[in-house]
């Protein structure tokens, strides 16, 4: 197996704004680094932190498959689709942004906003717009592995999928976990697959973002 780690000094981080701090772990915005596009069918991952009263307002995309992980704070989110809910840690939204969808991503509280929003290319163009969330406990995803997202056809044929994984059209699966210290947690990489990992934070709760490739 073939592992690259990535520490978190190498992200790029955004142009400075007044409400946003961005990481981003692929080319995205004004950063372009055309040997850094995408892992696999991961297009973007963006590590973001929204300031109080801010947010990203009214926009649209087309053809991705979106999710976003909040880690702290409440995310309101609003689309032309008429969904609209404010979601808190470890929830997650998800959006096939199909032949065309219009969102807004606030922070409406009076705690700074941190959340990963992640997007994945899609296995066909042309589906049909569409919005979820999940609420997930803590249980759920301490010091084990909660599987989040799945691929449609392993969803719609597997039984043991698991309760609340959020189906996506892509041959992809996205775990989440709080371990404690000293927890080890096996994952097996099959062969011909391969993992992104995001160390989000350390056990002090601060953010170290540090990120390992790894290809079976």
């Amino acid at each position: 197996m073939k592992m690259r780690h990535i520490p978190a000094k190498c992200l790029h981080v955004s142009t400075p704004t007044w409400w946003l701090e961005s990481r981003f772990h692929f080319s995205f915005a004004e950063y372009y680094n055309p040997a850094n596009q995408e892992f696999g069918v991961l297009r973007v991952l963006n590590d973001d932190l929204v300031k109080p009263q801010a947010g990203f307002g009214t926009h649209g995309h087309r053809d991705m498959e979106i999710f976003t992980y909040i880690v702290d704070g409440k995310l309101t989110h609003r689309d032309s689709i008429g969904t609209s809910e404010t979601l808190g840690r470890g929830s997650v939204q998800y959006m096939s942004a199909g032949t065309g969808i219009r969102h807004s991503e606030m922070n409406n509280g009076d705690d700074l906003l941190r959340f990963l929003q992640i997007w994945i290319k899609p296995d066909r163009y042309g589906l049909k717009p569409n919005y979820g969330s999940r609420v997930f406990k803590k249980d759920d995803r301490h010091n084990k592995l909660q599987h989040v997202l799945t691929d449609f056809k392993r969803y719609e044929s597997e039984k043991d999928a698991g309760e609340g994984v959020i189906p996506i059209h892509q041959d992809c699966n996205i775990y989440v976990s709080e371990a404690d210290a000293g927890v080890v947690q096996d994952f097996v990489l099959a062969k011909k697959r391969q993992a992104y990992m995001v160390c989000i934070e350390d056990n002090g709760g601060s953010c170290r973002r540090s990120t390992t490739e790894a290809q079976g």
